[in-house]
C-alpha cells in the first residue's frame, strides 16, 4: 500500500487516457493513446482494461474499435481513479503505532496529515471534465 500521497504511472495513464477518450469524438485505440501520451502500449492496454472492467470505459475491437467513455466525465473524480488503480490511500505515515511510540508528540509533526488532507480534497474535487477543459484551452 502506498503510504505517502503520490501518483503512480498507472494512475497517470488512467487519468490522461480517460480525459483523452472523453474528449474524443469517436473511439480511441491504444496506439493513438500511446502516441498522445508517450506511455507504453502494453501498460496503457492493461490500465484501460481495468477501466473497462469497472465500467468507466467500453471497448470495441477491429479497425474502427477502441475505447469510449461510459460515465460522464463531470462525475468522475481524479481521486476515484487514483484509488481504483492504487487502492485507498493510507493516512498513517509512521511505521510505529501510536501505542508503542516512545515520543510524546509525533516526530513528523502534523505536516503529513495536512498534506494528505489537501491531496484528498484537491483530487476528490477535480473531475475528468476539468482536464478536458484544460486540454481544449491549450489547443486553442
Amino acid at each position: 500500500m502506498n503510504r505517502f500521497p503520490s501518483i503512480s504511472e498507472a494512475s497517470s495513464i488512467a487519468i490522461h487516457s480517460l480525459a483523452l477518450v472523453a474528449d474524443s469524438e469517436g473511439p480511441l485505440n491504444v496506439n493513438r493513446l500511446s502516441e498522445e501520451t508517450g506511455f507504453s502500449k502494453n501498460h496503457i492496454a492493461k490500465v484501460m482494461q481495468t477501466l473497462v472492467k469497472h465500467g468507466y470505459l467500453q471497448s470495441g475491437r477491429g479497425p474502427k474499435g477502441g475505447f469510449e467513455i461510459r460515465r460522464k466525465a463531470a462525475e468522475v473524480s481524479l481521486l476515484e481513479i487514483i484509488e481504483l488503480i492504487e487502492g485507498r490511500k493510507e493516512s498513517h505515515y509512521c511505521g510505529i503505532s501510536e501505542e508503542k511510540c516512545p515520543f510524546e508528540t509525533c516526530v513528523f509533526g502534523n505536516l503529513p496529515a495536512e498534506f494528505d488532507e489537501k491531496f484528498r480534497e484537491f483530487y476528490s474535487n477535480r473531475m475528468i471534465s476539468e482536464i478536458k477543459a484544460i486540454r481544449k484551452q491549450v489547443q486553442s
